[in-house]
């Protein structure tokens, strides 16, 4: 079920203005992924949007902890999605 207010409310996030362009360029299309994660009433979002993300933030050694963080919080569910995809293939060939 798509949540309108929570779109609105990702619709309103952007990165602060202080972080390397690169990195704010990523976040934004992050933020961008997500809104259509949402507005389709996807499962998740697209691991090359995340993997996009983590290797722009890794490219900055000052921002390694931050990088260090989102890993932690996003391998298990990485690791969940390419279960699934990979189930999925294998459903597929048989």
């Amino acid at each position: 079920m798509v949540d309108k207010e929570y779109i609105k409310h990702i619709k309103k996030l952007e990165p602060e203005a202080w972080l390397p362009e690169d990195i704010q360029i990523a976040i934004n299309t992050f933020i961008q992924s997500a809104i259509m994660v949402e507005e389709n009433d996807l499962d998740y979002i697209p691991s090359e949007y995340v993997i996009k993300l983590l290797d722009t933030i890794k490219k900055h050694k000052e921002y390694n902890s931050l990088y260090l963080e989102l890993v932690e919080i996003l391998l298990p569910e990485l690791k969940q999605v390419a279960a699934e995809e990979l189930d999925e293939n294998t459903k597929r060939s048989i």
